[in-house]
């Protein structure tokens, strides 16, 4: 054990000896080659121990540029990693909102094929009611002919419309005057109207009021009581047939209807008189 120890001793004295000996040839050689560059000319003398200090010095400076930059490109790596993860954060909102936009345009799309269908149901349906429109138009221009005076001074514009339609006219407007007229005649077909208007006589042109129950039947009698007769409604139109007898009983009525006098059973002839 002393053995080892002294040998222990040794070596390190040894390895002393050697730096030593190493830092004394470093000097040497660094005064040699610093007293190599001292021009003849030069009057001032560079020591030794200043050039290993300034050796020294500018071995700690570049320690200190090396310890700098890795301090600096430590801080560059970690401001990398925060700006790379940024940009992953924003690749991830951006697939997030490519995501929302195809589902988005698949929403729509979808949509849109939908309307397309609800647009080609609803132009099926535009054609089945035109073509039902022009049926009763058709139906309607034949029964106009039966119209009479006070009912046509209600629907006046749109019978006219009604039989001569129009191109530009819509089917909402031509729907419409449908409607108008139908519900105008059926109004006056469940209902009693006296109307007062212009007649025939002969030659001479006499006022008479005219009583119309629906489009059953009709009687007039004229404002002096001698001019009185019934009208039948046919495919042609109304059929006027004089008849004095009912011109009693129907001014007895007229006169009910306009509360003139107390309600009263009236008999009034339907038909022409039997011979």
């Amino acid at each position: 054990m002393v053995k080892k120890h002294i040998l222990s001793i040794t070596n390190k004295q040894n390895t002393h000896d050697l730096i030593l000996t190493v830092l004394l040839l470093l000097f040497t050689a660094t005064a040699a080659h610093t007293q190599e560059k001292i021009a003849d000319g030069d009057t001032q003398k560079v020591s030794p121990s200043f050039i290993l200090q300034e050796k020294v010095r500018q071995w700690v400076e570049v320690q200190k540029i090396r310890s700098k930059e890795r301090a600096d490109w430590s801080e560059q790596k970690r401001s990398m990693a925060a700006l790379n993860g940024i940009r992953l954060k924003e690749i991830e909102q951006i697939d997030s909102l490519i995501d929302a936009a195809g589902k988005r345009l698949s929403d729509a799309t979808k949509k849109r094929e939908e309307l397309l269908a609800e647009q080609e149901s609803l132009r099926n349906q535009r054609a089945i009611i035109l073509k039902r429109v022009e049926r009763l138009e058709t139906a309607l221009r034949a029964q106009l002919q039966i119209f009479p005076e006070p009912l046509m001074n209600k629907i006046n514009d749109e019978v006219e419309r009604i039989r001569k339609p129009e191109l530009s006219s819509s089917l909402q407007d031509r729907l419409r005057d449908l409607v108008a007229v139908m519900s105008a005649a059926s109004e006056f077909g469940q209902s009693l109207t006296i109307h007062s208007q212009i007649r025939p006589d002969g030659e001479d042109q006499i006022e008479v009021d005219v009583l119309y129950l629906g489009f059953s039947g009709a009687w007039y009698v004229g404002r002096a009581g001698k001019v009185a007769g019934y009208g039948q409604a046919d495919k042609g139109g109304w059929t006027w047939i004089k008849d004095e007898s009912v011109a009693g009983p129907l001014k007895d009525a007229i006169e009910m209807y306009r509360k003139e006098r107390a309600p009263d059973y009236v008999p009034i002839n339907f038909t022409e008189k039997e011979n």
